[in-house]
């Protein structure tokens, strides 16, 4: 006679009982979850997708929507920047790399960018299929545009998927594909810097925004700079912003501030799971409570049978740990099966995390594990200090009754 085999007994001897606890538990633990899951994905993808890029540069306007729009293809960007100004700050000693970017068109919604080789590097890219753009109008997909190698397509203005202003001046052809990377150039088309100025050079006749398109032919977007020292880091924002009509922003300061902005909502989700978790403890002891008035006679005879005081205690502990773990144990799999569903289903989060990571465990599942069995421990204290001084004599003398 031991007390894990009498919880055992005890939980199987109630079902229902029983799945409505690991329910209750595993609610709460499923929520924080993939709270946890999705908010740290995030927030390493945020990282990874600016990592080895110390400053942006490219026209006036909204420092957080230049980091947006030209490191996370988040949003539409300020405006462009003359070539010669980008080629003088390539130039510049304090720059140890130096990536262009050309935004304007898209292909189905997915941003057609024109850049150096270089920028694949950012994101340690290999490819699924073909090779590297060698040529103007060589195009490189990423891995979730849906294209392939040898695919020809044309390029519309604008960065909206439903324009109508396709430019037939010349064809895109894939000559590539890269290989997942759970970051923003899963959903960009990438080419030459050469292409997207050549195609805007040559305007539709008629075109009411033909003097837009020459103007674009001489420019490009914005600069991804990589610096020699954290001293120039500083010094050349500064320097830019206030003697030169382009704006300077340093990607992981401005998405510092944009997340301690959007932190209320994660706060507020993380309470409430907490008090999910807090409310399936109090349901839990609740259970084990009218459990153990139920069994009061039960746990008279065990008495009598030998078993001691603190066997009663354990036995109830027992118990309600069990349950806590098998909630915990179904909570965390819930969570987890929770965070790949809204990976999978929600576009914004498509190219910003890897569906499948969510379906490696790791650290934080130990964490909840242990979380679980603390709340069934916490739960249980109550009803095993009952249980420990249950009056033999008295419950026996009265019965079942």
């Amino acid at each position: 006679m031991n007390a894990l085999t009498l919880a055992s007994a005890s939980v199987k001897s109630r079902p229902l009982h029983a799945t409505l606890c690991v329910l209750a538990a595993g609610a709460g633990i499923a929520l924080l979850c993939a709270i946890f899951l999705l908010s740290g994905a995030v927030e390493r993808s945020f990282i990874r997708n600016a990592q080895g890029i110390d400053v942006v540069v490219g026209a006036k306007g909204s420092p957080l929507q230049l980091v947006l729009s030209t490191v996370y293809a988040a949003d539409v960007p300020n405006g462009n920047i003359e070539a010669d100004q980008a080629k003088r700050i390539e130039h510049d000693p304090r720059v140890a790399k130096a990536i262009p970017l050309a935004l304007g068109d898209n292909h189905n919604g997915y941003r057609i960018v024109g850049t150096t080789p270089d920028y694949l590097s950012l994101y340690d890219a290999s490819f699924a299929q073909g090779k590297v753009f060698e040529k103007p109008f060589d195009a490189v997909a990423g891995a979730l545009t849906h294209l392939k190698t040898g695919d020809s397509f044309l390029g519309a203005h604008g960065l909206a998927a439903d324009s109508d202003d396709i430019h037939h001046y010349h064809a895109y052809t894939i000559t590539g594909v890269l290989k997942p990377t759970g970051t923003v150039l899963d959903r960009l088309i990438l080419t030459q810097v050469e292409s997207v100025q050549q195609l805007h050079a040559h305007p539709d006749l008629g075109d009411p925004d033909a003097a837009e398109d020459l103007k674009i032919s001489h420019e490009v977007t914005a600069l991804l700079l990589k610096m020699k020292s954290p001293l120039s880091i500083m010094s050349m924002p500064r320097q830019l912003n206030k003697t030169s009509n382009m704006l300077a922003a340093n990607p992981g300061y401005e998405m510092a501030r944009f997340s301690r902005s959007m932190g209320f909502g994660k706060e507020v989700l993380t309470a409430l799971g907490a008090g999910f978790v807090a409310l399936s403890a109090l349901m839990l002891l609740s259970a084990l409570a009218s459990s153990l008035a139920a069994r009061r006679y039960d746990l008279g005879v065990l008495r009598v049978l030998g078993a001691s005081p603190f066997t009663l205690s354990c036995t109830v502990i027992a118990e309600g740990m069990m349950l806590s773990l098998a909630g915990a144990v179904f909570g965390i799999l819930a969570g987890h099966g929770m965070a790949y569903l809204v990976a999978v289903n929600i576009d914004s989060l498509q190219g910003l995390v890897l569906p499948q990571s969510f379906l490696h465990f790791g650290a934080l599942d130990g964490a909840l594990l242990g979380m679980g069995a603390v709340t069934g421990l916490v739960a249980g204290l109550v009803p095993a200090v009952s249980a420990a001084r249950t009056d033999i004599a008295g419950i026996l003398a009265r019965g079942r009754a």
